[in-house]
């Protein structure tokens, strides 16, 4: 099967999921000021985009599970150390400020390419069903945990900056 006829028929909510972590990406270049919730989400999409990627593909299997949380126990320390580190959290009016980066455009383009991949590499080469399953949990598993991280560093921030405003 070529490449060019695998990419027309990519769903559309995977080019509108692209577009959104571009546009997210491009957004955080420059500093900005943005709700509590909206910072909170991303973290969380990318946790259940992770999750649910491995409980729909473990056919009942342990091996990807085993894999997953390998991934995810590798990235969870990455993500607590070099998470929201330069952001200044409102807490009364509910906002972050953040300083721009161009870290997450990389993070995020770059997780989706990888998860993109490998699912055309499992498209175009069947016989490697097994052993591309078993990378694409461990992709899973990494991506969730890097935000696991994450989002336990935003908590440890938010509840600073709470203790900070009382």
């Amino acid at each position: 099967m070529s490449l060019s006829l695998i990419l027309a028929h990519v769903p559309l909510w995977v080019w509108l999921l692209l577009a959104y972590l571009v546009w997210q990406g491009v957004s955080a270049m420059s500093d900005n000021t943005v709700s509590l919730r909206r910072v909170a989400l991303l973290p969380l999409v990318f946790i259940l985009w992770g999750v649910s990627g491995l409980v729909a593909r473990s056919g009942g299997s342990i091996g990807p599970y085993l894999v997953w949380a390998l991934g995810a126990a590798f990235l969870v320390p990455v993500g607590y150390c070099y998470g929201p580190r330069r952001m200044v959290i409102d807490r009364a009016q509910g906002l972050v400020h953040r300083a721009g980066s161009p870290w997450p455009l990389i993070r995020n383009v770059s997780l989706f390419c990888a998860q993109f991949g490998s699912v055309v590499a499992l498209v175009m080469l069947p016989a490697w069903r097994t052993e591309l399953g078993l990378l694409r949990s461990a992709l899973s598993g990494v991506m969730a945990g890097y935000f696991l991280g994450w989002g336990l560093a935003f908590l440890r921030a938010e509840r600073k900056a709470a203790m900070k405003q009382e």
